[in-house]
């Protein structure tokens, strides 16, 4: 007679933006009020998207050539036009609420792995009324190294007090995907975002979700594979 295993409640870490919230219309303007304060050459909003997952420095000095001083003052400019403008850009995901709602009635740990800073990765989920739902926030000051790295998301793992193998990472952009990847985790793309099938094909995601709530029956297939890997 076998006797019946029964499994802990998975893992399940999110990425912010473009995953549980549609902030890219504030991201695309505030970079664009940057550029229109500091001047300079606006990048392309599809190539800014790419650098998505990393810190807001780490993108402006890519653009830049880390050049330090136009950096700060572009840095300056987004920051503050992002804060005052949130209210008016940003939403949430339809779908979103319920899957929280359903994860944390089933006992998941759940816990946000976002580039954001800190400060307004805790007032975009206060926006969308979502931040009670999370224990464990990791922002941009938690690691020297970002996504597609490994340690942010090994942060959030190590704080939700769970094993990196067998803990999904659901995100939008290709540094997810490398970065919970790179972590030993099972990434899982969240196909409501900013980016095309197109664009995350040369990034080969082990699985793809149309919708929040199609997550719920992702879980169900990995735990009946017994998956701890992508």
């Amino acid at each position: 007679m076998t006797a019946n295993i029964t499994r802990a409640p998975r893992p399940v870490l999110f990425d912010l933006d473009g995953t549980l919230a549609d902030t890219i219309p504030l991201l695309l303007a505030s970079m664009q009020a940057s550029y229109a304060a500091v001047g300079g050459a606006v990048p392309e909003e599809r190539a800014w998207l790419r650098g998505m997952g990393m810190p807001l420095r780490s993108q402006f000095n890519h653009f830049e050539q880390n050049d330090t001083p136009r950096v700060e003052a572009l840095i300056a400019v987004y920051r503050e036009w992002q804060a005052q403008n949130l209210a008016n850009f940003v939403t949430e995901y339809d779908g979103i609420r319920e899957l929280l709602a359903e994860l944390t009635s089933r006992g998941h740990p759940v816990g946000v792995v976002t580039g954001k800073g800190d400060w307004m990765a805790r007032l975009t989920l206060q926006h969308v009324d979502l931040l009670a739902q999370f224990t464990v926030l990791v922002g941009a000051e938690a690691t020297t190294r970002h996504k597609p790295d490994p340690d942010p998301l090994l942060v959030g793992a190590e704080r939700l007090g769970v094993a990196a193998s067998g803990t999904i990472y659901l995100g939008d952009a290709p540094n997810d995907i490398l970065a919970a990847r790179a972590a030993g985790m099972i990434d899982v793309w969240a196909a409501w975002g900013p980016f095309t099938t197109d664009e995350l094909a040369p990034f080969s995601p082990s699985h793809s979700l149309q919708s929040p709530m199609d997550l719920l029956a992702l879980i169900a297939q990995l735990d009946a594979d017994g998956t701890t890997e992508a």
